[in-house]
């Protein structure tokens, strides 16, 4: 059936009645009709749709999320797809960018929009999702959980084309939040995977889903049977250094030094200048007390572009942000010279530079550094009031009661941080 000219705007909701009024008022001015699917909410969900749109639709829900998303796109009459969530939130510059793309729409384009995890108290992620393309029967959404119609956009030949268009996604703003998502989301694909089902990347996703619910072993060995997927299906393999960084990580935390360095190594060989892969092998190294490779991994990341990949990751740190963690390594390799010149060329002043070198040494254990930075900080200016807890903390630890006592007072914190014993 030949589609109308314009832009379909599809989401799929459950009980979202806090949500919906807000979400939908960003799509109404670039959308040229609003479908919406109800999965069996049990609030008011429906009747706030129906105040935006006649196009509510009722589907019952099967544990799959492209299935959802799928009837919600088949109710679509316009040429084009849009899919959203009742938690997506775009701003007015946004909003004109989508309007201007229809420009483009001619059944040949898909697009890569940019997702901005907000997630309270936590440092935002980033990631790029296909969340626009032509309203064919041919692209369907993929996956139970985790759902994606890139596979299908690409077999179906089109060009993919990235654009800078934002939407923030506020899903995740509490850990009660991200802890319930990650069980839904764990519970569904350990689903998927004793039917049989499932890919390289279903593996890939579960092993990250394991790993913050204290599920550790469980996660490198998921991680292990997805990097076997990877070779053997052939595709996904922009994942394969993600996986090796992974297992670094995962093996680090679990005290394992040895089977960390051996991934970072794996992670190394394929990395090549990808910045990002880079700067958390640097990170990673400087928590093992490597920084001769820290030192080389950093200096691999400077001058270079952060890029959202398809999984959730931070932004870079800043120029200056990113000497600063290379003079962290240096002054642990004594080069006292080569850390100071760092340092004192950091735009954020020689005070807050060395406010942040002690942050960053407490954060790692390294209390002797921590002990020395932030006393320099305050031969440069004052201390933010964490920072004196912080050196308060490291004061207690080393037996300086009274200096502890002190600093504990200028923190305004009634209660001393926890500080372990330096790292070796």
């Amino acid at each position: 059936m030949t589609k109308s000219p314009g832009l379909s705007v599809c989401m799929i909701v459950k009980n979202e009645s806090a949500n919906l009024a807000d979400s939908l008022a960003c799509f109404t001015s670039f959308a040229d009709e609003l479908i919406v699917v109800d999965t069996g909410s049990a609030d008011n969900t429906k009747e706030i749709a129906a105040r935006f749109t006649p196009l509510v639709y009722d589907f019952e829900w099967i544990d799959d999320f492209s299935a959802a998303r799928n009837f919600a796109k088949s109710k679509a009459t316009r040429s084009y797809h849009l899919w959203v969530d009742a938690d997506d939130r775009i701003d007015s510059q946004n909003q004109l960018l989508i309007e201007s793309l229809k420009s483009d729409f001619d059944s040949r384009k898909a697009f890569w929009f940019i997702l901005q995890n907000d997630q309270g108290n936590l440092t935002p992620t980033s990631c790029r999702q296909l969340r626009c393309f032509p309203n064919a029967e041919n692209i369907q959404f993929e996956r139970p959980v985790h759902e994606q119609a890139f596979e299908s956009v690409l077999r179906a030949g089109l060009e993919v084309v990235f654009t800078e268009i934002v939407i923030v996604h506020l899903g995740y703003m509490t850990n009660e939040a991200r802890l319930a998502k990650a069980m839904r989301n764990m519970t569904m694909m350990e689903k998927q995977r004793a039917a049989g089902a499932g890919d390289g990347g279903m593996l890939f996703s579960l092993a990250l889903t394991y790993a913050p619910l204290g599920r550790e072993k469980d996660a490198l060995e998921c991680m292990a049977d997805a990097l076997e997927r990877f070779e053997k299906e052939g595709y996904n393999h922009h994942l394969i250094p993600e996986a090796y960084l992974f297992q670094a990580r995962v093996a680090f935390e679990m005290g394992d030094y040895d089977k960390s360095l051996r991934n970072l190594a794996a992670a190394g060989s394929l990395a090549g200048s990808n910045p990002r892969h880079n700067y958390q092998m640097g990170i990673l190294y400087q928590q093992m007390g490597r920084h001769r490779l820290a030192v080389d991994a950093l200096r691999q990341v400077g001058g270079k572009k952060y890029v959202p990949d398809l999984y959730p990751s931070q932004p870079l740190p800043n120029g200056s942000e990113l000497l600063l963690h290379i003079a962290y390594s240096l002054y642990c390799l004594n080069d006292q010279k080569g850390a100071l010149e760092l340092i004192n060329s950091s735009e954020a002043g020689r005070g807050r530079s060395w406010e942040w070198m002690g942050t960053k040494a407490f954060a790692f254990q390294n209390l002797g550094l921590a002990h020395i930075a932030f006393e320099a900080a305050l031969r440069f200016g004052g201390l933010e009031p964490i920072s004196w807890a912080r050196l308060g903390a490291v004061y207690k630890l080393r037996g300086y009661a009274e200096k502890a006592r002190q600093c504990f007072e200028r923190s305004g914190m009634s209660e001393p941080l926890n500080a372990s014993v330096p790292a070796a």
